[in-house]
């Protein structure tokens, strides 16, 4: 996008470009490369549990992890665009394909949809690597793959046993008990969580109906992806340093993402016109300088005031006084930089 705000559809062709090549070597990972090979001393126990299906399925949580973000980002554009910006529309960059005008509601949604898209795949990237590069076995392993030596009796429990075969014929199941470390459920929950609860808490630069709506929602956000986690404990599909790695991982991209790649905080886009009073501040009044009365005696006139409202770190908007009333107006981003 130039600098008119004209969106180039070559840049957007490079966008999808981009996020398809970033998805080709999941699909490799998952289509052609197998898993480490490990072996397992036949007494350990942390791979004897037995296989469950899972409480949240793989194909669930995409529909759930992928439908959620998607639907708040789409509900805090439209109550944005419909509800606060009516009256400052004109504060606000229009954006134009060719001869054609595209609404700014249309440009956010690509913006930060988008790049929710591009983190999705850099998780998932980094989860595969380590699930093929480590190949841990989960710990339903020896209930799923039945290993001709050490299942049925443990005679040696000190030998590392390498050479062994999967008396299993379910060749997908053996593959999969294979790739425990680190949990994929555990890094994409949290991940959608850090990315959707940064991205509210900056484009909801002001109290949405309550002062509690927009915490308890990013509470439910990460209670949810706290028991997508355990889960994956109790089903027996990981171990809990799977899980607790998984939770670091998918927290850190998240919050990576959302910070420094879709930078949320630098797209706040806060009016002029936003009034600080919503925010509940208050005016208070100070003593000035003191003057003598007729008498000689020393009086205190109240007309110096302290501006105590009008720090209002959401709207990032600072008044401040050196000495007297407020003369300078701060306001940090005040508008989207660019998409």
């Amino acid at each position: 996008m130039s600098d008119n705000n004209t969106i180039r559809m070559s840049r957007v062709l490079c966008d999808f470009l981009v996020l398809t090549l970033i998805a080709i070597p999941l699909y490799i990972f998952h289509e052609f490369v197998p898993p480490h090979r490990r072996g397992f001393y036949c007494d350990d126990e942390s791979i004897r549990y037995p296989f469950r299906k899972s409480t949240v399925s793989r194909q669930m949580l995409i529909v759930i992890g992928l439908l959620i973000p998607i639907l708040l980002i789409l509900a805090t554009e439209l109550f944005r665009t419909l509800a606060w910006e009516k009256k400052c529309e004109q504060e606000f960059k229009t954006y134009h394909v060719r001869n054609h005008s595209v609404h700014r509601l249309i440009v956010r949604l690509y913006c930060f949809i988008g790049y929710f898209f591009v983190g999705v795949c850099f998780n998932q990237l980094m989860v595969d690597i380590a699930k093929y590069t480590i190949g841990r076995q989960r710990p339903h392993f020896m209930d799923v793959c039945r290993p001709n030596l050490g299942y049925d009796q443990c005679t040696t429990p000190d030998v590392y046993i390498t050479e062994f075969k999967c008396t299993s014929n379910d060749t997908k199941l053996v593959h999969e008990a294979q790739l425990s470390f680190y949990s994929g459920h555990s890094a994409f929950s949290f991940y959608a969580a850090w990315f959707t609860s940064l991205y509210l808490q900056a484009r909801l630069f002001r109290p949405l109906f309550s002062r509690l709506l927009l915490p308890v929602i990013q509470f439910l956000l990460f209670g949810g992806a706290a028991y997508v986690s355990l889960t994956r404990v109790s089903d027996y599909k990981h171990h809990w340093s799977d899980v607790l790695v998984g939770a670091i991982m998918g927290s850190a991209i998240g919050i990576f993402v959302a910070l420094f790649v879709a930078e949320v905080f630098k797209r706040r886009e806060i009016p002029s016109s936003s009034n600080p009073n919503e925010f509940g501040l208050i005016r208070m009044d100070r003593p000035e300088n003191s003057t003598t009365n007729g008498n000689g005696s020393n009086t205190i006139v109240s007309t110096q005031h302290v501006i105590v409202s009008e720090v209002d770190p959401a709207n990032q908007r600072l008044l401040w006084t050196s000495s007297g009333p407020a003369s300078k107006n701060y306001q940090d981003d005040r508008y989207m930089d660019h998409y």
